[in-house]
């Protein structure tokens, strides 16, 4: 099929995001509340996204008799959460636009959620030990490659010789020349994620492998992701023993008798520390099942968490939340240095307000760019329609043309994935569509065409060419942000700015600034909530003091 050039957004006009690290917290386990006398009488949330309502359960819980005022420009809450049970032949299916599934790595938020929430019955987890955590694809370069896994298949030999003669893991070889390679000039301040592993190790591993990674995770270029952001460890290692390999090394000689992580950046370290002081109340059959587990979800999708977070905050009278009332504009309110005038709504119902505290999850267009992704979600009534079984598979930038003209970022195989949602025996898959291959595009393909799309990848890739029972196309415009090279530069300069133009009235929190993941998102929302405990909401942070802190790396212990 032809495929045609689209056009891209316009840039959207608002703010977003991050998380604060003080640096010497009173942080137990013990649940804090601040009293009447100390806390801030009005309190603005910007976004209602998992951000926003995150945010807005955990400053309650902290400020209960302070009144919160929630504004979303959307028609519903949850951002790029959405959960939708569809009808089919024999039942019903769960298709997720958005994100799908959660780690356990940096999920403590969310099961600080699950235990305020009440949602200990509804986790599913995916076991280690399933097809879906030991089977993970990368399709290269016409045909799909099973990746090594910590299973005893995983390792097999005759897998490694076929992964060799792919070409998916051509120059792996050269990934011991990181201990020979002279470490980076004092110079370079930053690069992509694509030229640190060439420049360490091999240029092939960078493109065929670690590219695939990243479009799973960011939809994004290797060759513009910044590595200092997003390889930070590896990055760090490099800096301090002038080699990732030998860092490694000598970091455990080092430390002989404790088992090291890594080196972490300071405001990293600070945050996991702070997070496990204050974790209490979990279900701890529930927290070590998510701990076990390679993914987790809902019974009823990522939304559920969604739902059951703004019920929960709606149940308190002193939280307001006004749906259909995008943010105009927000300034330090004239004749006053300690309150924030928000203006929102709409024409025709526009509000004018001062509050002591806001809180913003809303973007800032000059502080990274956003990619498109269009996700695809198809189910089958044959379910034995995959031609192997795992998670899915992801495509990586070098893939030829020819076997990728639709601008896949991958597949995920859900009927694997996750199990437990759907009542319908069958096949339901979702395709990724787009991310940085449609940064040039003159438009978007519409829901007839995203589905050709699709089905297109689907017979190329899996041999399938069965009608699917149920298609559903959701265009997510501008959903992750691009942690492109530069980026700590920018957010210091942003952070530093925002810190000296309101004076710590307004926080920032959200995927802008902490990682694009619904854990990354969560935790910052909480760490946000514990640093305006007492009188920490009256310093002059703007919650990002991670940007501003010039401490070396620190070494993480297991």
């Amino acid at each position: 099929m032809r495929l045609k050039r689209y056009e891209p957004l316009i840039d959207s006009t608002l703010k977003r995001v991050a998380t604060r690290s003080l640096l010497s917290s009173q942080c137990n386990r013990r649940r804090h509340v601040s009293t009447s006398a100390a806390s801030p009488k009005n309190i603005a949330v910007l976004g209602a996204g998992i951000s926003g309502l995150a945010s807005a359960h955990f400053v309650s819980k902290e400020f209960p008799n302070s009144k919160i005022t929630i504004y979303e420009s959307g028609e519903e809450s949850g951002g790029w959460i959405k959960s939708r049970r569809i009808g089919v032949p024999g039942g019903d299916v769960l298709f997720e636009y958005g994100p799908r599934t959660l780690r356990p790595q940096k999920s403590e938020g969310v099961m600080q959620l699950i235990s305020d929430l009440d949602l200990n019955y509804s986790v599913i987890t995916t076991p280690t030990e399933s097809p879906a955590a030991r089977n993970r694809y990368v399709y290269y370069p016409d045909r799909l490659n099973r990746m090594p896994s910590s299973g005893p298949e995983g390792l097999e030999l005759s897998n490694l010789f076929n992964l060799l003669r792919s070409g998916v893991l051509s120059g792996i070889h050269n990934a011991v020349a990181d201990t020979w390679t002279p470490g980076r000039s004092r110079n370079l301040v930053d690069e992509s994620v694509g030229a640190f592993i060439s420049r360490r190790m091999d240029k092939r591993l960078a493109q065929n492998l670690l590219s695939a990674v990243f479009h799973g995770i960011y939809a994004g270029d290797i060759w513009q992701l910044s590595a200092k952001t997003l390889l930070s460890t590896a990055w760090n290692l490099e800096g301090k023993y002038g080699s990732i390999i030998k860092g490694l090394v000598m970091l455990q000689s080092e430390n002989e008798g404790r088992q090291v992580r890594g080196l972490y950046n300071a405001s990293a370290y600070d945050d996991m520390m702070t997070i496990n002081k204050n974790l209490g109340n979990i279900d701890d059959q529930v927290q070590a099942s998510i701990e076990r587990a390679s993914t987790f979800t809902f019974k009823d999708g990522l939304q559920q968490l969604v739902q059951k977070l703004q019920h929960h905050v709606l149940a308190n009278e002193q939280v307001d939340l006004k749906l259909k009332s995008p943010v105009k504009s927000f300034k330090m309110a004239e004749g006053t240095s300690n309150q924030v005038e928000i203006v929102a709504g709409t024409s025709s119902s526009q509000t004018t307000k001062n509050y002591d505290l806001v809180i913003s999850t809303l973007r800032n267009k000059d502080l990274t760019d956003y990619v498109t992704v269009m996700t695809v979600n198809l189910f089958y009534k044959n379910p034995k329609l995959l031609p192997v079984r795992g998670f899915g598979y992801l495509i990586p930038q070098s893939v030829p043309f020819e076997q990728n003209p639709e601008r896949a970022l991958g597949v995920i195989f859900d009927s694997d994935a996750v199990q437990g949602q759907d009542t319908a025996e069958g096949t339901k898959l979702t395709v990724m569509l787009g991310g940085h291959w449609w940064n040039d595009w003159v438009g978007y393909p519409d829901s007839h065409e995203g589905a050709e799309l699709a089905k297109s990848v689907l017979e190329r890739h899996l041999g399938i060419t069965d009608e699917p029972e149920a298609c559903h196309v959701n265009l997510n415009k501008d959903c992750i942000p691009q942690y492109t090279v530069g980026y700590q530069d920018r957010l210091r300069d942003f952070a530093q700015t925002m810190q000296d133009q309101f004076k710590g009235r307004l926080r920032l929190v959200g995927n802008q600034f902490n990682g694009v993941g619904v854990n990354d998102c969560v935790n910052a929302a909480w760490l946000l909530a514990i640093r305006l405990r007492g009188n920490g909401w009256k310093d002059q942070s703007c919650g990002l003091d991670h940007a501003l802190d010039e401490r070396p790396p620190v070494i993480h212990y297991a």
